[in-house]
């Protein structure tokens, strides 16, 4: 089983019933929509077909919802992809035109007004670089710098640029109302600048009475990596986008950075998922390149929570092989990790309450006894978080009555989350714990497992249990 979580893109490439069954087979343990592509109805028949797969397979899965986020954009183009070549001419005006090689459309004023000759622009995540060599009232007038494609309502990328745009645009909005119908896990913020931007999602979700969906922060530009710290503080989760960040910021400094946030955000027990160009040849190729398989073995290594596959799944031609590809990875880099150097790594300097005391001592008694797994009954998921933040060297299975908590631990390293009945007594937290773990994994006559929990379940505020059960099977 690989600790480290896969959370896989959808789109066409990938939203067929039997592929997307395949790849929560083959290791996907949170499926995501952009909603800066996604429809509302294409999101729908997703989330359906995930919950009914979810069910099928008896494997907890959890959906991610990115909005799309105050980003600048082009219009419609004539096609859905078009190629733009080198040293050619094309002016980006501001109007509702439907684009082409020559002329694309934007929607906002602000672009003509706030930029100057001499700035790049970059198109569609940087595949396209332009240069502003001329402009007018309501015209920039561009030399195309490099070979590449864009699609329709591609992104615009100008750094060093701020422009006056709502976080919260009234799609956005939109899409978080269906999240919380749709009852979602995570919603994923794009282009977060500052924790107010956070804030006013948090704020809108409290008004439609959900405390349950986890928001996590995308990392993308150099004011939020400036507001990291307060960005933290009301987040439940980050992820490093590397994709517009590498456009911001020279390429040369992002993998230290990537390092750097990484190790920021797990000090403060937040999850952090690292995206983009993961396997970026595999949209074309249903082999990766030695590069991009050593940028996966990194991330492992640094023992982040999960792995994005975007692209690759979304629009690529072999999404099921790049999931597979990223699950072998990540099995094979994990059998490197010294889980016993780790843990003491973790525990240093760290101030802890009795719930967390009890979290570290079961997985250092998991390690030195040979367990094949931590079972931890949980109400709200913060046992099982707990645990998972000190890095067990075995799987960690999450039970709970509670199935949008279940859902909300999918993310989560080394977690396994299962749906269980409550437990009235220690002895049926005893049972319970063992059949939902032989459930999960492979366990032989005399093979430890580690019980963590507490009880009763209801009437104590932190975690308080902790037993070495010997597993005894009928001969």
């Amino acid at each position: 089983m690989n600790k480290t979580k896969i959370v896989a893109t959808i789109g066409p490439s990938s939203s067929d019933y039997n592929i997307l069954k395949q790849m929560a087979l083959s290791g996907v343990s949170v499926f995501r929509l952009n909603m800066a592509y996604a429809s509302l109805e294409f999101a729908r028949e997703v989330i359906l077909d995930v919950r009914k797969i979810s069910f099928e397979i008896n494997k907890e899965i959890g959906i991610m919802l990115d909005t799309r986020g105050p980003e600048l954009r082009i219009g419609g183009l004539e096609r859905p992809s078009i190629h733009l070549e080198k040293d050619k001419i094309i002016r980006i005006i501001n109007s509702s035109i439907i684009g082409n090689n020559e002329m694309l459309s934007v929607n906002a004023s602000e672009i003509i007004n706030h930029t100057s000759v001499g700035n790049n622009i970059y198109l569609n995540n940087a595949s396209v670089k332009l240069e502003v060599i001329s402009k007018d009232e309501d015209t920039l007038v561009c030399k195309i710098l490099n070979d590449g494609d864009i699609i329709s309502e591609s992104t615009i990328n100008i750094p060093d640029i701020k422009f006056n745009v709502n976080f919260l645009s009234n799609y956005d909005k939109e899409v978080i109302k269906f999240a919380v119908n749709m009852q979602i896990d995570y919603l994923a913020l794009s282009h977060v600048r500052e924790e107010m931007d956070v804030l006013d999602v948090n704020d809108l979700l409290i008004s439609l009475n959900d405390n349950d969906i986890q928001i996590i922060s995308k990392i993308e530009n150099k004011d939020s990596l400036e507001e990291i710290d307060k960005i933290l503080n009301v987040s439940d989760g980050i992820i490093i986008s590397r994709g517009d960040l590498g456009i911001e910021i020279s390429l040369e400094k992002l993998p230290r950075i990537q390092k750097s946030l990484t190790k920021k955000i797990k000090e403060r027990e937040k999850i952090c998922i690292i995206s983009t160009e993961m396997l970026s040849s595999m949209k074309n190729s249903i082999k990766p390149t030695r590069a991009e398989v050593s940028d996966i073995a990194n991330a492992v290594l640094d023992t982040t929570d999960a792995l994005m596959l975007g692209e690759e799944t979304a629009i690529g031609n072999y999404p099921l092989e790049a999931v597979k590809i990223m699950k072998s990875t990540i099995e094979e880099i994990e059998k490197d990790i010294d889980y016993k150097d780790l843990l003491s790594n973790i525990i240093k300097d760290k101030k802890i309450d009795i719930s967390k005391a009890i979290s570290y001592a079961s997985c250092e008694a998991a390690r030195e006894v040979y367990a094949k797994a931590i079972v931890c009954t949980t109400l709200t998921g913060t046992t099982a978080k707990d645990i998972s933040n000190f890095k067990p060297s075995c799987p960690l299975v999450a039970i709970s009555p509670n199935s949008k908590v279940v859902r909300g631990l999918s993310i989560n390293y080394g977690i396994i989350p299962m749906t269980v009945p409550a437990a009235d007594t220690t002895d049926e937290l005893v049972e319970l714990s063992k059949r939902a773990c032989m459930k999960s994994i492979e366990l032989k006559n005399e093979d430890k497992i580690v019980i963590v929990g507490t009880f009763p379940l209801h009437n104590v505020k932190y975690t308080n249990f902790l037993k070495i059960e010997e597993i005894k099977r009928e001969e």
